[in-house]
């Protein structure tokens, strides 16, 4: 009878313990603020620039790299921003794919913690983005991760290895830039951004590439996919609170 007792008083510790283990961990991990897998098309979204943004297949599909020669308009830019707005501190992972680019830049660009300083909502100033020329976004608040392909500049010259930066806007301040890995067409890329108070880092496909630190780090804010001359597509867009 007592070693009955003492061993539904050991399963009973350890299902406590299991637990409180289980809970410490969902505490940790944070709160799941978003999860967007495009099968709403683009209810939560808007954009600005491109050529053509759409929803196919449950993916964002963003094509900014208009073929001159061959008569082709719109812009070679674009930013598609989301309409949530997001607190300070937090983790996003997408997946990211390139399915062409001209210039082979394959240009991956995310931003986060954006705002207005006059503190009007983005969504109303759309109209004078309509072109998503670079300049506009970095006279907003925020923060730009850039992940492409090394053409050159500071990396090996036609390296093609990936090059990593983060910026604060505004004034578009190089905070941190790394030279490594890679970014290819045809290949679909986990990308993980943390920001927890004045630390930022990039991570791609499990590792972390690129790690800044910002004196005055950006508060709550939008986040937006952002590119250059590429037609690429994006899913599976996860915000967590840290």
């Amino acid at each position: 009878m007592k070693r009955r007792l003492f061993a539904c008083c050991l399963m009973l510790g350890i299902a406590a313990a299991a637990l409180i283990a289980s809970r410490a961990q969902e505490a940790t991990m944070g709160e799941v603020l978003f999860a967007e897998d495009f099968s709403k098309g683009m209810d939560e979204w808007w954009a600005e620039g491109g050529q053509k943004v759409w929803v196919e297949d449950g993916r964002l599909h963003v094509k900014a790299d208009p073929d001159k020669a061959k008569g082709e308009t719109g812009y070679g830019v674009a930013t598609v921003w989301c309409r949530k707005e997001f607190p300070a501190d937090i983790l996003i992972e997408f997946d990211a794919h390139v399915v062409s680019s001209s210039r082979d830049v394959n240009n991956i660009n995310f931003f986060f913690c954006y705002s207005d300083p006059s503190g009007k909502p983005l969504f109303e100033s759309r109209a004078s983005r309509a072109d998503a020329a670079y300049g506009k976004y970095h006279k907003l608040n925020g923060h730009i991760v850039t992940y492409l392909k090394d053409k050159g500049g500071k990396g090996e010259e036609g390296s093609g290895k990936g090059r990593f930066r983060i910026r604060h806007c505004p004034g578009f301040k190089l905070i941190g830039e790394a030279f490594d890995y890679e970014c290819e067409p045809g290949k679909t890329y986990h990308v993980v951004i943390r920001k927890k108070g004045n630390e930022i880092s990039v991570a791609v496909d499990g590792k972390v590439w690129c790690t800044a630190t910002d004196p005055n780090p950006q508060g709550a804010g939008l986040i937006g996919c952002r590119t250059f001359q590429t037609y690429l597509w994006w899913d599976n867009i996860r915000v967590t609170a840290l």
